[in-house]
Order: C-alpha cells, then structure tokens, then sequence
C-alpha cells in the first residue's frame, strides 16, 4: 500500500470515528442496499422470477429491516458490540436471498463481503471478527454446498466451497490492515505528543531566553548576513530608540548615516566599519571602543562580536555603555598628562646643577660615578614624564639605529645595583657579545629598567633577579627573571594594561602606577618584537623581550 493510499485510509477512518454509531451503521450498510437494489435494473427478468418465491422475499424484508434497525435504534446508548447485530443479520438476509433466488442470480450471496468487512474492520477481537466472518459465509454457502453434494445443484459445488475461504482471506486481510493503522496511529499520537512536549518546552526557553536577555543592561542583536536585525533585547531596543540610530533593514535609512563614530570620536565609520556589518561578515570583535552620536549626548560603547556557526551565517553583537568609564579615563590621562608636565620643570634644574657639578675637575672618582648614576635617574624620570603623556604605541617616538646591546644593557645593571642592593636583592647579569638590533639604545634601555625595577620591586623578601640576553634563531632575547611573588594566570593576560596592578601588588602596598609594562610591551612593538611573560604565583616570573637581530653591516 503506497504512502498516499495509507494516508487516505488514515484520513477516511479518521472522519468514519468522528460520526455517531447511527451514521456509522446506515454508512456501512449502504453499499449492501445499493447492490441488492441495482440487481433489477441489471437483471431485471431474473429479479421479476425469485421475487415470487417466499425466501427470495423474506431475505429483502429481513433486509429491509436491518436497514431501518441502522436509523431507529440509538446504538450510543447500547454497547458497541450490539451493532454486530446488523451484520449478523446482512447474512442471514443474504443467505435467504441467494437461496431463494432464480438460477441468474446465484451470485447474490458474494454479497456477503460487505458485512465480512463491516465485521472484520469494526469488532475490536480478532477472533470473534474472524469467526463472525467465517460463519456468515458458512451459513450462505451451506444450502448450496449440500444441494450439490445430493445431486440437486452440482454445478454449484464450486462455488459454495470458494465463498467461505475467500471471505475468510478478505477479513484477514482487513484485520491486518487495521491492526497496521491501529500502530501507525498510536506511532503518530505519540510523535505528536513528543512534538507537543517539544514545542512547550521551546516555548519555556523561549520565554526564558526573552526574560535573561532583557534582564542585562547591554544591548545585544542577532543580525543576518545582510547585517539586519533579526532579534534584540530590551536594552538595545531602547538604545536604538533614545539615540535615533537608524539599522540596516529599517524604515528611513540603510544604517549607515553618520551616526557611528571611532575611538577618536571625530571619524565617522564607514558602513563596512561598523559593527553590524563587521559581525555579519563573520568577524570577531572584542571590547572595542565606538562612539554612538556626537556632541554632548554622545555614547561610548565597549563592542564585543561573534560570528554565528553554521550555514545560516551572521552573528551577535552586544553594545555595553561605558560613557561613564570613557570619560573617567580621559580625565585619569589628562591629570597624568598635567602631572608629566609638572614634573619637567624640577627635574630639568636637577639635571642642570648636576651637570655644573660634574664639570669639577676636583671630584673623587666615587663621588663622579655616584653623580653619574643620579645623572642617569634624572634623565630616566624625564623620559617618564614624557611617556606618561604617551596614550599609544604609534605616539612613542622611536629612533632606531644598529647598535650592540651588550654596552646598554650592561649600563642598565649597573644602574640597578644600588635599589637591588638596599632591597636585599642579588643582580646578576650574563649577557652574551655582541647582539646587534636595529634599535632606540634610549627606548630599550628603558625597558630594561622598567623590566629589572619590577623584578626588584616585586621580591619583597630578597633573592636573586638575573638579566640574560643572547641570540637566538634570529632574535635577541632579553630576559629577566625573579623569585619574587609571581602573578596569578587570571591577571597575566592584564599585566600589560596601562596603570593595571595586580591585586597582590595592592595588597602588599607597593609603590607603583601601573604604566612601566605597558610602556616595555608599546617601546617592544616599535622595534618589530614583542614582550613575553611566565609567571607563577609565588614562584616568581620571567618577562622576555625579543627584538629582530640586525647586524652591524647595516649601519
């Protein structure tokens, strides 16, 4: 049976269970009024013949009543087994009729299929459908049966013994037609359950989703791949609506009016700049600054992006304001930028009166190397007050030159040896010659203090700090490392923020600003390298910074 052909069955059993028993038995009963009544317009001679024999009319009243018995007896109130009456009572019509019929009509009694189906298709036990189904045509083909075992009727005989098998196959296969509707049935009910649970419970997370995203105070969007909205939460809904943001897609715009601004807050960005458009296209964005508006009313947003996996591409953006956070860290770097500023002025005296001093031609070598070193600091403190005003890496001035490390750093240790030593620290510096870089001999010298002040500083209970520097598969590694508290692996990633400290750095109270790692990591940047750190808690740390070799021949 084809797909189509069980869905039809399904359909018509489905309508057949909704009618009342009434409708069930007058609809069930039909085709066996329709057959019997086009039997005289087929045959008509033949008809006008068995309609004088007695049997032939007792078999259509007792037809004629069970058709009436279908409308007047009100079935739903009796059990469903009582309709097996009506067919019951189709045989026996049947089995009068075939019996009393003129020899032309002897087919009367292959009649019997409708209520053989009736019965096999409506009896909830099996073996009383079958049994009903085998009796009926048993009683219908018996007179004949015994009619051509005596002689009368031989040429029946055939037909007699076919009847009652034939019909019995016909109920069978009802049955196990039924049986197999019956379980794809209850396989459907249960799909349907599932999927009912399904959809409840995807109405829950719905609803649960809906509330969790509307609870944030960030505004998060799920965009296409044509960068159109598709959902958002409350905040961004909100956000849209109290700054007039125009979004791809919507009414009045394609999103890309100048309404977005850059970190500068002066440039507008392009529409393959902005976020919306950047997710769509799949890229990732982590806590970038943009500007929404301009003017006083504008907005500093914190951008975070991630593509969406699968074929259906797009992704989600989250708008986090941070105005608050923007305009605190402007005004933290316009009071160092004043600070740095302050500073410049003291400290150009000092450096002048030193110089004065050291023009003497009566000074002890001690006393000129200890000036030299205090010469040195001065400088170092204005080159940092000069770098405090510095807010990125393309800011710092860099002027590079192919030099030999060996001399700077060795000058650098030397410069340490005094703070290593009043803070109980050993300084050891092993440094292979030469190591030639392309380099600001000035800028990296600075790192070095930035890097062997924090080891010192950050070995409250002594220990040894080592400077190493050597040369390997073409790099220059400068490398110093400590025994001193460590930083905890949830904090390494930060270290290299301006002004962060490191939690146990505040708690132990040690003097410091936060800006000497930034610095080393930007000074490393501009030379083409980078800066490395592995640290343990406890254990001490190790920062690396590496710079691209440069031989001497390129001077």
């Amino acid at each position: 049976m084809s797909t189509s052909e069980q869905a039809l069955l399904r359909w018509a059993r489905r309508n057949f269970q909704h009618l009342g028993l009434r409708a069930r038995a007058a609809l069930c009963q039909l085709p066996l009024v329709a057959s019997v009544l086009a039997a005289p317009l087929a045959m008509p001679a033949e008809w006008g013949q068995a309609s004088e024999r007695p049997l032939f009319v007792a078999g259509l009243l007792l037809l004629v009543a069970a058709t009436g018995a279908c409308f007047a007896i009100p079935w739903d109130r009796l059990s469903p087994s009582a309709l097996l009456a009506v067919p019951i009572q189709d045989f026996l019509a049947i089995g009068l009729l075939n019996q009393g019929s003129a020899d032309g009509l002897r087919g009367l009694g292959s009649l019997s299929i409708v209520p053989v189906i009736w019965i096999a298709a409506t009896t909830p036990t099996t073996w009383l459908a079958l049994g009903l189904c085998l009796a009926g045509p048993v009683f219908i083909a018996l007179p004949a049966l015994v009619q051509a075992v005596a002689g009368l009727r031989p040429l029946g005989l055939g037909d007699a013994l076919l009847l009652p098998p034939l019909l019995l196959t016909m109920a069978v296969a009802v049955r196990a037609a039924r049986a197999g509707l019956t379980i794809q049935e209850r396989q459907l009910r249960a799909q349907q359950s599932r999927l009912q649970k399904l959809l409840v419970e995807s109405q829950s997370t719905e609803r649960l989703l809906a509330t969790l995203l509307d609870a944030v105070n960030v505004g998060i969007v799920a965009v296409g791949p044509d960068a159109v909205p598709v959902r958002s939460n409350r905040r961004f809904r909100e956000l849209v609506e109290e700054s007039g943001w125009v979004l791809p897609g919507t009414t009045g715009g394609t999103g890309v009016g100048p309404r977005l601004f850059a970190r500068d807050r002066r440039t507008p960005l392009e529409p393959e700049e902005r976020p919306l458009h950047r997710a769509a296209a799949g890229e990732r964005i982590d806590e970038e600054i943009v500007w929404l508006g301009h003017g006083r009313g504008a907005r500093a947003m914190s951008v975070v992006a991630r593509p969406v996996e699968g074929p259906e591409g797009g992704g989600v953006v989250s708008f986090g304001d941070v105005t608050a956070l923007a305009g605190a860290v402007e005004d933290k770097a316009e009071l160092v930028r004043t600070v740095a500023h302050e500073f410049r002025s003291p400290l150009t005296a000092v450096l002048g009166n030193l110089d004065l001093v050291l023009e003497s031609a009566s000074l002890a070598p001690e006393d000129r190397w200890r000036l030299d070193v205090a010469q040195r600091s001065a400088e170092r403190l204005i080159e940092l007050a000069a770098d405090l005003a510095v807010s990125s890496p393309d800011t710092l001035a860099v002027r590079l030159e192919s030099a030999d490390l060996c001399g700077v750093l060795a000058a650098r240790a030397d410069a340490a040896r005094l703070s290593a030593a009043a803070a109980g620290v050993q300084l050891d510096a092993e440094l292979e010659e030469p190591l030639w870089v392309r380099a600001d001999p000035l800028r990296v010298g600075q790192a070095v203090d930035n890097l062997l002040s924090n080891a010192i500083k950050y070995s409250p209970d002594g220990g040894t700090v080592r400077l190493r520097a050597a040369q390997r598969d073409g790099w220059v590694t400068v490398e110093v490392s400590d025994r001193g508290m460590g930083i905890a692996p949830g904090e390494q990633e930060r270290v290299f923020e301006r002004f962060f400290r490191t939690a146990e750095a505040r708690r132990s109270e040690i003097p410091g600003v936060g800006l000497g790692l930034a610095l080393t990591q930007w000074i490393a940047e501009r030379h083409g390298g980078r800066l490395e750190v592995e640290s343990e808690p406890g254990r001490g740390s190790v920062f690396t910074l590496l710079l691209p070799v440069h031989g001497p021949e390129f001077a």
